[in-house]
């Protein structure tokens, strides 16, 4: 079973400054990763900052994002390597 990440309110996460691990560049674990997947990545964990400020919060301190998928499709065809 794969272990999900979870962002939690009130915890500080140095990847919503910048928007990309350093992991994903030093860690041989995602060398195969691709750079469409690590810009997903960039994309959501910027908007984690924007889910905290406006308490988009489960049950159990889970913080969320609501993305539309026309909104992401806008901005990744603009982005996306091909």
């Amino acid at each position: 079973m794969k272990t999900q990440l979870r962002f939690k309110e009130g915890q500080d996460y140095p990847e919503q400054q910048n928007g990309l691990q350093k992991a994903f560049f030093h860690n041989p674990k995602y060398r195969d990763m691709s750079v469409n997947a690590r810009y997903l990545y960039m994309i959501f964990t910027l908007r984690m900052t924007e889910s905290q400020n406006k308490g988009w919060i489960d049950d159990d301190g889970n913080m969320y994002i609501i993305y539309s998928d026309e909104d992401l499709m806008k901005k990744c065809t603009a982005n996306l390597v091909h």
